[in-house]
């Protein structure tokens, strides 16, 4: 009876949080991209959880698991179907280049100031200490659109060249931390915490290609011109299904999985835009019903110092601000960039949360650590980051008088 209430919880919870938006309210901008970033749900799984009202225990955690790896496998999909290699041609190069630079720059000072904070701070092994804080590093590269999406909404800018950089480095900074989470599931096992021989690596490899590419094959099979909405709604659940559980028989990440099934159907399928609109327009529950489980999961009891969180993220400013600095005056530009770019690039990206959770699944025993740096950090940035990007974009206008009205009321 208490995982059928559980379940009518969070259907709930889902459900009307999938269809009510906050964005119209009289919140400040901070306030207003917390809401649109939906990490507010962590408080509710934290509420409903064991340090809460003990609603979601355990045992109840365990048995939502297949929602989970059902839903990262979903947001996989959705994230890897964007990526069409001719549309992505068509892109400024030098926009790609940026974005590859800044992050690299980013995770290596994340991750080393993270190895060094644990290893002074924390009880872990070596080996332990140094997976965390990869993963650390590669949860610091992800960028939200949201804040980007709210000043867009509200103010003109001048630069609006500079605007469209922001947005594509957000949009494609989430595929490095993907590609740095692949590598890092295929080089260490997690029993072990230890580097795999050359001959596993190979099989993970194959095995996690067998099993993205095998549901795409059965789609394209399956797919016709005549299908109706449900049908083919239907058919893109079944093969969200297959993909999911596969990856959770063989012990692999059904994000990585999703990504790149999606990916390939990005590439191979002719109704991609079908699928696109359909994956987004079911991503929000599963993504409402992952927060509130990892928030009903958060282990307080950790002993996390609030010296290793704020190292975290200062050094997540700094490798953003850094990052960007370097990669902007790395290449000739035909608009201004401004040295201090990084700081609207702040927003956690919500890749980052499906990273810790996939994380969470295949290396329990290493997840509450990053888990609790990593949602702490989430609320300040997502919470800082409209700010910041109004004040790196001096040279702005309202929308309409209406709209200053109110921003200036919130002031």
């Amino acid at each position: 009876m208490k995982f059928l209430f559980a379940i009518a919880i969070i259907a709930g919870i889902s459900l009307i949080g999938s269809r009510i938006t906050f964005l119209r309210k009289q919140f400040g901008l901070g306030v207003k991209n917390i809401f649109l970033t939906g990490i507010e749900y962590v408080l509710f799984g934290l509420l409903l959880g064991s340090s809460g009202l003990d609603i979601f225990d355990g045992e109840i955690i365990e048995k939502f698991q297949p929602f989970v790896v059902f839903g990262l496998a979903w947001i996989g999909y959705l994230y890897g179907i964007q990526f069409e290699i001719k549309l992505v041609r068509k892109l400024p190069k030098k926009f790609f280049s940026i974005t590859v630079i800044q992050a690299v720059i980013t995770f290596i000072l994340v991750m080393t100031a993270m190895f060094v904070s644990l290893h002074f701070t924390s009880s872990l092994s070596f080996n332990e200490i140094l997976i965390v804080s990869i993963v650390l590093g590669i949860t610091a590269l992800s960028t939200a659109q949201s804040a980007l999406a709210i000043v867009n909404k509200s103010f003109k800018f001048d630069n609006q060249r500079l605007f469209d950089l922001l947005r594509y480095i957000s949009g494609v900074d989430g595929l490095i931390a993907i590609l740095l989470f692949g590598i890092l599931l295929c080089i260490v096992d997690p029993a072990t915490y230890s580097i795999v021989s050359p001959l596993i690596m190979s099989k993970w490899i194959l095995l996690t290609v067998f099993t993205s590419i095998l549901p795409v094959v059965v789609f394209l099979l399956l797919t016709r011109d005549k299908y109706k909405h449900g049908e083919f709604l239907l058919l893109l659940t079944g093969i969200v299904a297959f993909s999911s559980g596969m990856s959770f028989q063989f012990g692999l990440s059904p994000l990585i999985i999703g990504f790149i099934s999606g990916f390939t159907l990005a590439n191979t399928c002719k109704f991609r835009v079908r699928a696109l609109n359909y994956f987004s327009e079911g991503e929000k529950p599963f993504y409402i019903i992952m927060l509130i489980i990892l928030g009903a999961g958060w282990n307080f009891e950790v002993g996390i110092s609030i010296v290793t969180i704020l190292i975290f993220v200062l050094f997540r400013i700094i490798g953003k601000v850094v990052g960007n600095f370097v990669a902007s005056n790395s290449f000739d530009s035909t608009f201004k960039i401004s040295n201090g770019i990084g700081l609207a690039l702040l927003s956690k990206g919500g890749i980052s949360f499906g990273i810790i959770i996939s994380f969470k699944i295949l290396f329990p025993k290493l997840s509450d650590e990053i888990i609790y740096i990593v949602l702490i950090a989430a609320f300040f940035f997502e919470l800082i980051s409209p700010k910041l990007i109004l004040i790196f974009f001096e040279k702005r206008t309202y929308k309409n008088s209406k709209l200053k009205e109110n921003i200036s009321d919130e002031k």
